[in-house]
């Protein structure tokens, strides 16, 4: 969702009052103010709605749909979520890290498939997941989702390392796989050590529990069996591995718009006429 764009459809308007506006010399000014008028009352009237369409939504959301008014220059506005695809960032994509919202809540505005995740195209590109499926969450450990719903964005890149997955601009960035110095990445590896169980439609599993008892069998007088692996014992599912899902509309935000601007723009038009008239040397 790049962005709603809102301009003058003069059917919209009274032809008295676009007259009004033309032969007095007030047509640009007064029709970037009617489209700024009525973008800010859009803005304003899905900022309301957006609880009802997302349970609890963040404040990254919340601050992500934006507004960007319309000039004499250009009388155009935009309203709609920071997708940061360079059309709609240039008007205020926010800085600092994360998704930017249009991406996650234009599937929700259209209903349908969403596009898959860096970390679900990473999955794919190593072959631990087919071209079409998909990962949501299973709620136990790196797959544990706050009161958002939302998973921290360090467990998807933890994920991607741990399953070998990782890439970035050709250079591996996954965990080793052996003992490392002393011991000390093994020992870190185990408090998150995950696999694809591809068992009654798939899971990216997460091991738990305690590990195997024994040592190596070399030293002691009483060595035990030897451990050569350092598996936990037990396992839980960390992420369901699924088909493409199908979303239904729950915000269907061009809808809300267009309804909004067509019962509003010719009231905001007619208020920035009269403003115009009576203040003529600030129009």
């Amino acid at each position: 969702m790049a962005g709603i764009q809102i301009s003058i459809d003069t059917s919209d308007l009274r032809k008295a009052d676009l007259w009004l506006a033309s032969i007095s010399g007030n047509l640009d000014f007064v029709s970037s103010r009617a489209i700024s008028a009525t973008a800010k009352s859009i803005h304003a009237n899905l900022k309301r709605r957006l609880p009802n369409a997302v349970t609890k939504p963040t404040s990254w959301t919340t601050r992500g749909l934006l507004v960007r008014y319309a000039t004499r220059a250009n009388p155009v506005a935009v309203v709609g979520f920071n997708y940061g695809d360079g059309s709609f960032a240039d008007m205020g994509r926010m800085s600092g890290m994360g998704v930017p919202s249009g991406r996650y809540m234009d599937v929700l505005a259209r209903g349908g498939i969403r596009s898959a995740k860096s970390t679900e195209l990473g999955l794919r590109r190593t072959g631990l997941i087919r071209s079409n499926q998909f990962i949501t969450p299973a709620g136990y450990g790196i797959g544990k989702t706050n009161s958002f719903g939302n998973v921290k964005p360090g467990n998807y890149q933890l994920l991607l390392s741990r399953l070998g997955a990782n890439r970035d601009q050709g250079i591996t960035s996954n965990a080793p796989k052996g003992p490392g110095s002393r011991g000390r990445t093994a020992a870190k590896r185990r408090e998150v050590d995950l696999f694809i169980d591809r068992r009654k439609g798939g899971m990216i599993a997460q091991r738990y529990g305690k590990g195997p008892k024994g040592g190596t069998g070399k030293g002691t007088g009483n060595p035990g069996r030897p451990q050569t692996v350092g598996y936990r014992r037990g396992f839980r599912p960390a992420f369901w591995i699924t088909d493409q899902p199908h979303y239904q509309v729950r915000f269907p935000v061009r809808v809300i718009a267009e309804a909004q601007f067509k019962a509003e723009v010719g009231g905001h038009f007619r208020q920035a006429l009269e403003w115009a008239l009576k203040n003529p040397k600030r129009s």
